[in-house]
């Protein structure tokens, strides 16, 4: 009988032993997670004030911070390379601040990126717009259409410098520079430079959308085609370690196709289009329509609701 007891009790103990191990397991492990996952990612974003302004502007401002939940952005929007213009809108200082999940949720389901404004930020603070121009012009693509800068951005109405493909000019070299970080979209997730090691080697990955048609509209003449390559419809894919990101691609959409994540909203902004019901082929079929949805991402204060006003009103292309 004593002998049965204690081992009964021997038992006891170290089921208790084991559970309290996997228990303070799962924390140590779940501690880990939640460090990584509240990172602030303020060191992929440039240091700004290094630069030495030479034209009759302000000098470009940048500061970067989180609160646990949401990452912060602000910036005056004032490129840190020299301006030269393309359009007929002047430079503009702005007062952006930018929002972004500081812990991205992938989702299965897509969303579209907003036809007009701002789709995600640079490591400079520069806005990211999509692939495609104002309605009043069609909706082309202003990089096929050569009406970009040396930088692959311009000016919009109200001087508001903005990105519509990769800015190269950031960094001495792009070329190879796997993880280099582009800047982030608005549901949280990097945008990253095309290249992954794969192979034994660096590899370019491309983009899944093909120009299927000569039209003007970018989206019609554009078309997702699946397995095209490794990236998804959003211009994205799941990395080795499990992080999902986008990839500024030399080609269509440049950085963005659609949303894979939960991405911030603007506020005090009036709604601006998506894609759905403006082309044949739209980014997620299931929401074509003529409804609006509000645009993804953007300043809380920036005088963006004017900008999109000019933008309808004859805006954007010069």
């Amino acid at each position: 009988m004593f002998t049965y007891l204690t081992t009964k009790r021997m038992i006891a103990l170290s089921t208790i032993g084991l559970t309290l191990a996997l228990v303070l397991g799962m924390f140590n492990t779940q501690t880990t997670a939640a460090q990584v996952a509240t990172d602030c990612p303020t060191a992929d974003f440039m240091d700004v004030s290094s630069y030495v302004q030479t034209q009759n502007y302000a000098q470009p401002e940048i500061s970067v911070s989180c609160d646990g939940t949401t990452a912060h952005v602000i910036s005056n929007g004032i490129p840190n390379f020299t301006f030269a213009a393309t359009t007929p809108n002047d430079l503009q200082e702005q007062s952006f601040h930018w929002e972004f999940p500081q812990n991205p949720v992938y989702t299965a389901d897509t969303t579209q990126i907003p036809l007009l404004g701002a789709i995600g930020v640079t490591v400079n603070g520069v806005p990211l717009f999509g692939p495609n121009e104002a309605p009043t012009h069609g909706y082309g693509d202003p990089y096929l259409d050569e009406i970009l800068d040396y930088c692959n951005g311009h000016t919009g109405p109200g001087g508001l410098y903005h990105f519509h493909a990769r800015p190269d000019c950031l960094w001495d070299t792009v070329e190879d520079q796997v993880g280099l970080v582009i800047g982030y979209s608005f549901d949280g997730f990097p945008i990253l430079a095309p290249y992954i090691y794969a192979d034994g080697g660096i590899v370019e990955v491309q983009s899944s959308w093909a120009r299927t048609a000569d039209v003007t509209n970018a989206w019609d003449a554009h078309e997702y085609i699946p397995g095209l390559s490794m990236l998804d419809e959003c211009n994205g894919m799941t990395l080795a370690d499990g992080s999902y990101a986008y990839f500024a691609t030399d080609t269509f959409p440049y950085f963005l196709g659609c949303y894979h994540g939960e991405a911030s909203t603007s506020t005090g902004q009036d709604e601006a289009p998506t894609q759905a019901g403006t082309q044949a082929q739209t980014v997620q079929p299931q929401q074509q329509g003529n409804e609006q949805r509000p645009l993804a991402g953007g300043p809380l204060s920036n005088g963006l609701g004017g900008f999109l006003s000019g933008l309808f009103g004859g805006g954007g292309r010069p």
